[in-house]
């Protein structure tokens, strides 16, 4: 460590002896291949990278693209988010300085088809040859079993840290009271505040949790993981990651549809956090759809089939739902059939005939969303709907109350506005279509 340590202060350093030789060049490389195979993370490589970018000349445009070259394609895998803010510094850099060499344009377009993910031949070239070599590696070590060990997260200022702070590689020779020594005040406070803020943030969410009543862990997990999320996106990638099985997987979605029906107003995010999850696995699409009966079940449909129990927010049949819970699923429900990763069988069980009015204002939101998606009634969009409705042509009682439903609450809906009543008409009329070129009956006719 002490070598690489005084390497490290060579390759920091901005005298001549810098850019003679091959020994910076060299240690770049070795510091890349130690990335490569898993030694040390991504911190350290990006942290060169860093430095070199300080100050771009011909010297440091060559370690770049050595250091791209060998682990380029990794780097963009384990941490795409620094390698976009290292693009961004160095177009900054580039256009404070103007004329650029053609050897510092090519690094620069190099970076660019980095992040763009437009990998050269011989980027791909040699991330293959290390995926060889490191499954190589593996089976030497279950030969002799060797346990797996973690790449080594450290970065340039833990080494250059190494005499005020302990050689960290040591044990008992880094200690927590070397953290502190100099001046310090500074970090410290805004390492507290940090701490502070997010505390107070974790007992917000937790609050909130309690008062909507998450009351087992694996719900309150959900909940904050959900809100405390960046994007439907990153939900997702969280939520797969409290490896929940079996039953307490199912949980994502019951805790999912109870946030947005809590919503004052519909919120796309939930829906999209579901329809990442329903394209993920059929546990969860199945999960929507007992989800679906229990809540019509509490809508008042009691004959409407499912797990045989009710959901957790109401214990009582025909209770009465708020509107903006009625509409937000509606809403839900209708993005998730128009995408297909829900079929229009999960209404297999509804009798359209003789539905109460809660459950009939849910029908009628989720039919004209589902139109309303398509006010454009391009070929696309006839094509969207017809697909939808074809799909349901398995069962034909189903369509039959489907088609009963639109002509009696649908075609002339009261929800919409008379602007968006043509929609309504148009999407009856297509839906019809399809369910009668599918069932081939004529006892549509009069629908």
């Amino acid at each position: 460590m002490a070598e690489f340590k005084a390497a490290q202060g060579a390759v920091a350093s901005e005298g001549d002896a810098m850019t003679t030789g091959k020994e910076c060049q060299n240690l770049c490389v070795f510091v890349a291949e130690l990335y490569n195979f898993q030694v040390i993370s991504c911190q350290l490589v990006y942290d060169v990278i860093r430095l070199c970018i300080k100050d771009i000349n011909e010297f440091t445009a060559e370690l770049l693209l050595k250091l791209i070259r060998i682990s380029g394609q990794q780097l963009r895998k384990d941490d795409p988010l620094a390698l976009k803010e290292i693009v961004r510094q160095v177009t900054e850099t580039i256009g404070a300085s103007g004329k650029l060499s053609v050897r510092c344009k090519f690094m620069v377009e190099s970076l660019t088809s980095l992040k763009d993910n437009r990998m050269r031949n011989e980027m791909s070239q040699n991330a293959e040859n290390v995926a060889r070599l490191r499954r190589f590696l593996g089976n030497m070590d279950k030969r002799r079993a060797v346990g797996a060990a973690e790449p080594i997260n450290i970065g340039l200022q833990d080494i250059r840290d190494i005499e005020t702070k302990g050689k960290w590689w040591l044990v008992g020779s880094s200690w927590v009271g070397n953290q502190y020594t100099g001046d310090t005040d500074g970090p410290t406070a805004l390492q507290k505040a940090q701490k502070d803020s997010d505390n107070a943030e974790m007992e917000r969410l937790l609050k909130m949790a309690r008062e909507q009543h998450m009351n087992t862990d694996i719900r309150r997990s959900i909940f904050i993981t959900l809100l405390s999320s960046d994007d439907y996106a990153d939900a997702f990638e969280r939520l797969l990651k409290l490896d929940l099985k079996n039953a307490q997987a199912r949980e994502m979605m019951r805790v999912i549809l109870h946030c947005s029906g809590q919503e004052q107003a519909y919120n796309p995010y939930y829906t999209l956090v579901a329809y990442k999850l329903c394209s993920y696995h059929n546990t969860y699409r199945l999960t929507m759809q007992y989800a679906l009966w229990d809540f019509l079940r509490e809508l008042g449909e009691s004959d409407v089939g499912g797990l045989g129990r009710i959901s957790e927010e109401s214990s009582s049949l025909g209770a009465n739902v708020p509107l903006r819970r009625i509409v937000n699923l509606a809403k839900t429900y209708a993005w998730l059939v128009d995408k297909q990763v829900l079929s229009l069988l999960i209404l297999k069980t509804v009798t359209f005939a003789r539905v109460g009015e809660q459950a009939r204002v849910f029908f009628q939101v989720m039919f004209s969303t589902l139109f309303l998606l398509h006010k454009k009634q391009s070929a696309q969009d006839v094509q969207a709907v017809y697909s939808v409705f074809q799909h349901a042509v398995s069962n034909p009682t189903m369509c039959h109350g489907i088609l009963f439903f639109f002509q009696h609450f649908v075609k002339n809906c009261e929800l919409v506005s008379e602007d968006e009543r043509p929609i309504m008409k148009w999407g009856c009329k297509v839906a019809k279509q399809a369910i009668r070129s599918g069932v081939g009956s004529t006892s549509f006719d009069d629908m």
